[in-house]
């Protein structure tokens, strides 16, 4: 009599069910609902919990996991909760493909590690995770503006017609610039207006002292346009040109006073040496 069962014949003692995995399921990611990925970025999973979610039966994704269950006991801070608003509307919809849904979630991973959750154009300081000051630091900066000249051509658009010296037996103390009447008289450079009205042979005249030890006095104006005590800039209009006072046509009668006033030094070569030149009179 044979006590021993036959190998070929399955004996009543073998189990005939398959034994209890504890593995999960490998199931798409995309059929564990749309809320698994936000969930592992919340718990501070990262890319890593995105890729354990799918796939738990590789080493990394129980790593992952591990991770998420020991970050999902922690308090949770005010920047995670933002990251938690923010990641949960960036999920993938129920209609989006897997591949999506990690490349949705992968790059708002990215964003979270980086402190900064929404970038786009309306993103206040307090979505981005900035400070207000540092939320235009990526705009160029604009370029410096030059600095305004200190010393500027009176009647740029004229052309001269007599210079500095005896004329008629006596001093012709100025430069005369000549171009259509009305043309604007520029103060040539910042200073205060210190006379403002008719004087003598020069009609309707300004005088400006420019605080360094010089005066400049322009003669025969049609109409002043600065004040008495105005503080002027370089190029301000002053007047406009005119022919009053002892004139033979409309021209600017432009005089440099060295100390102070009928104190008359040559003005295109005082001109040329602070930057303008008026040419045809002096050879630089």
């Amino acid at each position: 009599m044979q006590h021993r069962a036959p190998r070929n014949v399955h004996g009543r003692h073998r189990r005939t069910t398959p034994l209890h995995s504890h593995r999960a399921p490998r199931e798409p990611i995309a059929d564990k609902g749309r809320y698994a990925v936000a969930a592992a970025l919340v718990a501070g999973v990262g890319v890593a919990g995105v890729s354990a979610t799918g796939d738990s039966t590789s080493p990394a994704g129980a790593v992952a996991k591990s991770s998420a269950q020991t970050s999902a006991t922690a308090p949770a801070s005010p920047a995670a909760t933002t990251s938690a608003t923010t990641t949960a509307s960036a999920a993938p919809t129920p209609s989006a493909s897997p591949s999506a849904a990690i490349t949705s979630a992968a790059g708002a991973a990215a964003g979270s590690a980086t402190g900064s959750v929404a970038t786009g154009p309306g993103a206040s300081a307090a979505d981005t995770g900035t400070a207000p000051g540092d939320a235009l630091s990526f705009i160029p900066q604009l370029r410096k503006a030059k600095p305004l000249p200190q010393w500027v051509n009176p009647m740029p658009e004229g052309t001269v017609t007599s210079c500095f010296g005896q004329r008629w037996g006596r001093l012709h103390a100025g430069v005369d610039i000549a171009t259509a009447s009305g043309t604007p008289i520029r103060a040539a450079g910042a200073g205060i207006v210190v006379s403002a009205g008719p004087e003598q042979g020069y009609g309707n005249a300004v005088l400006i002292d420019h605080g360094n030890g010089y005066l400049t006095h322009y003669g025969h104006m049609s109409e002043i346009t600065a004040k008495l005590g105005q503080r002027i800039k370089p190029g301000d209009e002053i007047g406009k040109e005119g022919s009053t006072g002892h004139s033979t046509g409309p021209h600017l009668h432009f005089e440099v006073h060295q100390g102070s006033y009928k104190n008359p030094i040559e003005p295109t070569q005082w001109m040329h040496e602070h930057g303008v030149d008026i040419p045809g009179c002096v050879s630089f």
